[in-house]
């Protein structure tokens, strides 16, 4: 199978995991592809970002990301906070409401990398493991 083939595969399965988590979580948040980025960009952040931060790290526009801010404000997804430095700026922190739901979340991929796991010997989960680690340093941005 070649590579461009086996990506398609793998997105579709993806998909049907994250549909199947929606489906049996309904009491859980329904977040959007972007909402979603969003949220894990802030939670990945070494220090508190700012607006501008965000904006450059997603590679969309100020406007851009204060809409979606606002709206993740508004969703109770994430709050800003008074730089104590600067009061001209403010740090957007996630809630512990998005916490909650970016940890169940991580259960999807928790779950898929198990399913891998059992698919592969341990010598070829150690291999692909260090084949997308070096993969992901390359494609990064």
């Amino acid at each position: 199978m070649q590579l461009k083939t086996s990506l398609e595969h793998i997105e579709r399965y993806s998909a049907k995991l994250w549909r199947l988590h929606c489906k049996e979580n309904k009491n859980e948040i329904s977040l959007s592809f972007n909402e979603y980025d969003y949220l894990k960009v802030i939670q990945y952040a070494d220090e508190p970002m700012r607006l501008t931060d965000i904006a450059t790290k997603l590679e969309v526009s100020k406007p851009s990301a204060s809409a979606m801010i606002v709206r993740l404000e508004k969703r109770g997804l994430i709050a800003r906070l008074a730089c104590p430095d600067d009061a001209r700026v403010n740090h957007i922190v996630l809630t512990d409401t998005a916490k909650v739901e970016l940890d169940h979340d991580d259960a999807i991929y928790a779950n898929f990398s198990d399913e891998i796991a059992v698919a592969l010997s341990p010598q070829e989960y150690q291999q692909l493991e260090s084949l997308l680690a070096k993969l992901f340093t390359k494609l990064t941005v």
